[in-house]
């Protein structure tokens, strides 16, 4: 008789929440197409939209929709109150904010899991080590990691296993702030309706 059961009649884990001592906040620039706007149904105070970014926005904002690598979709909370005047179809111009506890990874790649950013997504980034920061790349935004001295950065990465070249995961947290909205030949020359 197997000491294991048999994987058809195995019950489903639910993945845990990774807690960690190291933390981030990413804030960067974004402007893409808004594909829903979305009233939060239980407390009715708080909104989220849903909108399809540049995956590379150093090579412009634009995005070809046949290509599924030239673009990624976002569902953020929108702590800017856009969403009751934003429509589908417009372009927003704002800041997205991303957030979570960094966990040593043994994955050798950067990558995201499934089509969407949105809370809860793990992403796996690399790490590169500075004099007294660390730099996390995720493929679509980089993530800076502060220490009061170069001691304290030591300590805390030898305590969470996190080296020079090796990898990182996270459970993302999303939020946006919109600072503009409009047709895209507006948003994207810096105009639009505030």
């Amino acid at each position: 008789m197997p000491l294991w059961p048999r994987p058809a009649i195995a019950r489903t884990v639910a993945r845990k929440p990774i807690q960690t001592s190291v933390e981030f906040e990413a804030r960067f620039p974004v402007k893409g197409r808004v594909l829903w706007a979305i009233l939060c149904d239980n407390c009715e105070a708080e909104g989220e939209l849903r909108f399809r970014m540049s995956r590379n926005p150093a090579e412009g904002w634009t995005y070809r929709l046949d290509n599924k690598d030239s673009f990624v979709d976002v569902h953020a909370l929108d702590t800017s109150k856009a969403y009751e005047k934003v429509r589908a179809g417009e372009w927003i111009a704002g800041r997205l904010i991303v957030f979570g506890s960094l966990k040593k990874s043994w994955s050798r790649a950067v990558a995201m899991n499934g089509s969407v950013l949105q809370d809860g997504t793990r992403i796996t980034g690399e790490v590169s080590l500075g004099e007294q920061h660390a730099q996390v790349d995720f493929g679509i935004f980089k993530a800076f990691l502060r220490f009061e001295n170069t001691g304290q950065m030591a300590r805390v990465l030898k305590y969470e296993g996190i080296r020079d070249g090796g990898f990182v995961v996270t459970d993302a947290n999303v939020d946006l702030e919109v600072d503009r909205w409009g047709r895209k030949d507006e948003v994207l020359r810096d105009k639009g309706r505030r």
